[in-house]
C-alpha cells in the first residue's frame, strides 16, 4: 500500500511509524507488527503504532530518523508492506526462560538492535533477562565480540595505554589526572568515556565543563598524535555502537548487570585501539561492589575475558567505601581536577591517580611500583601535567581555564547535623541519588560538596552537606530527599 509521509521532528531513538488503526488491519499488522517501509531503492524496517484520529487514511507519520535514512521529506509517497517479526525476540524469550544463548542466537539480537528491528520493551526484557538469570563466560565472550563488531575500530601505532574504572564511588575522577600524566611522560592514552548511568557525574559528563568531548574516530586520532590524549564522550564514536544503544535502555533503570559490566568494558577497550588496559575494581560499602570477595570474583572474570579477547589487561581493587573527592557533580568535580593540577590542592584523588599510573608505568615500563610512582608525582607536581592536560583540554576545542573560574549553580544551601556523634560511613550510592535530584549531570553546575568523613565525630548542628543547583525547584527537591536516603550515617556515641 502506498501512503502520503508526514514528518515528526521527534527522535524516537528507533524506527517507528504511526499509521490509522483501519488501515493497520487492511495490512494485516498489529500494534508494535513490524512493517518494511520503501522508496526509490531505499528501505527500513519499521515498528507500527497506530491512531483512530490523529493519522488520515492514505498517511503515515514517521519520525525524524527513520525519514532521514528514507531521504523522506513531507507530502512523499512510501510503500509499506507488512513482514515477519524478528527470530531474535525467540532467542530473548530463552534468555528469559534461564537457558544458554549460543553465539549465532546472540549475534542475531545484535544485529536487530543495530538495524533498530528491536522496540525498547523487547531490549528491555533482554536486558532484564541478563541482570536476572546471568550469561555464563561463553555468553559473555559472544556477546563481547558482537558489541566489538557493531561498529569501527580505533587503530594507533605502537602502543595505546587504556584506564578504567567500572564506577560506582562519588569523585572518582583519576582519568583526568592520570591521562595528562601519562600523556605528558610520551606515551599514548586515548580515553572514551561514557555519561553517567547511576551516578551523578560520568568522566565524559565532567570533561564536557571544560572542552567538547564528542568527536569521530578521525578527530581522536588527530588529537592523540597532537597531545598523545584525549578524554572523549565513546557515544559520539561508532565504536561498539550496540553497547550505547543498550545504555540508552539501561539508564532509566539504572541497571548494570556484571555480564554486561563485562562486556560493555572490554569490548569498548579493544575498540578504541588499547594494547595494555588496567581496569580499577573500586570495592566497599555504598559502591558497586560491597565486597572485597565479589571484586576478586570480577576481576578474574576481567582477567579471563580480557585474555580470550587478546588484550593485554590487569586488574586493581581500590577501596571503594568513600567517595574519592569531597565535591561531587560534573562541575564541582572539573574544577577538584584543576586544582589538584595547580598544585593547589593534594586529596585522595591525586593520590589514587599517582598509584595508578605507577602501576601503568609498571605494566607498560617494566620498572617498579616505587620509582612509577616516583615518576608520576614529578609529572604532577612539576606541572609538566598541568601543562599537557591544557594542551588536550585546547586540541578538543576548549580554552585554558583556571580551577576559579568554575562555579557552582546559584542556588545552594548547607545541610546540617541534627544530633552529635561519629560519621560511621558517606554512601556514594546515597550522594549521587541527592545529586540528581539537584540536577546533575544534566545541569553541570549540580552538586554538593561533602564537609565530614568516615570516623570523624561531629556536633549537632554541624555541617553536613552544601548543595548546588541551577533550579531553586530542584534544590527544594533535593531537600526534602536528603533525611530520606541515607548518606551519611551517624552513629550516636550515647545511644541511652
Amino acid at each position: 500500500m502506498q501512503f502520503k509521509a508526514r514528518i515528526i521532528d521527534i527522535e524516537a531513538g528507533r524506527h517507528e511509524i504511526a499509521i490509522n488503526e483501519q488501515e493497520a488491519k487492511q495490512l494485516d499488522v498489529e500494534l508494535m507488527d513490524r512493517v518494511k517501509v520503501k522508496r526509490i531503492g531505499k528501505e527500513v524496517t519499521a515498528i507500527v503504532t497506530f491512531s483512530k484520529t490523529h493519522v488520515w487514511n492514505g498517511e503515515v507519520e514517521i519520525f525524524s530518523e527513520t525519514a532521514a535514512e528514507l531521504n523522506l521529506n513531507n507530502g512523499d509517497y512510501v510503500e509499506i508492506q507488512a513482514t515477519s517479526r524478528p527470530q531474535s525476540l525467540d532467542f530473548i524469550k530463552k534468555k528469559l526462560d534461564k537457558q544458554i544463548i549460543q553465539e549465532n542466537e546472540i549475534n542475531s539480537i545484535i544485529s536487530d538492535l543495530m538495524q533498530e528491528r528491536l522496540s525498547d520493551v523487547e531490549l528491555s526484557v533482554f536486558i532484564s533477562a541478563i541482570y536476572s538469570n546471568g550469561l555464563t563466560m561463553e555468553e559473555t565472550i559472544s556477546l563481547t565480540n558482537a558489541i566489538y563488531n557493531s561498529g569501527d575500530k580505533l587503530q594507533f601505532e605502537g602502543m595505546a595505554i587504556s584506564e578504567h574504572g567500572i564506577g560506582g564511588v562519588a569523585g572518582d575522577r583519576v582519568s583526568m589526572l592520570i591521562v595528562p600524566i601519562i600523556a605528558s611522560l610520551g606515551l599514548k592514552i586515548p580515553k572514551t568515556a561514557t555519561r553517567a548511568i547511576s551516578s551523578a557525574s560520568g568522566t565524559a559528563d565532567c570533561m564536557e565543563v571544560l572542552a567538547s568531548v564528542s568527536f569521530n574516530s578521525t578527530e581522536i586520532k588527530k588529537i592523540v598524535e597532537k597531545t598523545n590524549g584525549c578524554i572523549v564522550w565513546g557515544g559520539a564514536i561508532n565504536i561498539a555502537t550496540a553497547d550505547d544503544k543498550l545504555i540508552r535502555i539501561r539508564r532509566p533503570l539504572r541497571l548494570d548487570p556484571e555480564s554486561l559490566l563485562l562486556s560493555s568494558i572490554i569490548a569498548k577497550k579493544k575498540a578504541e585501539g588499547a594494547t595494555h588496559i588496567l581496569l580499577d575494581i573500586p570495592a566497599g560499602k555504598g559502591s558497586k561492589v560491597e565486597t572485597v570477595e565479589e571484586a576478586r570474583n570480577l576481576a578474574k572474570n576481567f582477567r579471563i575475558l580480557g585474555t580470550k579477547m587478546n588484550l593485554n589487561l590487569d586488574v586493581i581493587i581500590t577501596d571503594g567505601s568513600n567517595p574519592v573527592s569531597n565535591s561531587v557533580g560534573p562541575l564541582l568535580e572539573a574544577k577538584t581536577v584543576l586544582e589538584e593540577l595547580e598544585n593547589k590542592n593534594h586529596s585522595t584523588l591525586s593520590e589514587k591517580s599517582l598509584l595508578m599510573s605507577a602501576r601503568i608505568l609498571q605494566m607498560v615500563k617494566g620498572i617498579n611500583l616505587e620509582d612509577g610512582y616516583r615518576i608520576a608525582k614529578q609529572q604532577l607536581f612539576t606541572g609538566k601535567a598541568h601543562e599537557k592536560f591544557m594542551e588536550i583540554i585546547e586540541a578538543q576545542n576548549g580554552k585554558k581555564i583556571e580551577s576559579s573560574e568554575l562555579q557552582p549553580g546559584e542556588f545552594h544551601t548547607v545541610i546540617k547535623s541534627k544530633k552529635e556523634g561519629r560519621v560511621a560511613h558517606v554512601s556514594s550510592s546515597g550522594i549521587s541519588k541527592i545529586c540528581r535530584f539537584l540536577g546533575a549531570p544534566e545541569d553541570k553546575k549540580a552538586g554538593m560538596k561533602i564537609k565530614v568523613k568516615a570516623g570523624e565525630n561531629i556536633n549537632e548542628d554541624q555541617e553536613l552537606v552544601e548543595m548546588f543547583s541551577s533550579s531553586k525547584q530542584k534544590l527544594d527537591d533535593a531537600i526534602n530527599q536528603f533525611d530520606k536516603n541515607p548518606m551519611i550515617e551517624i552513629e550516636e556515641i550515647i545511644i541511652e
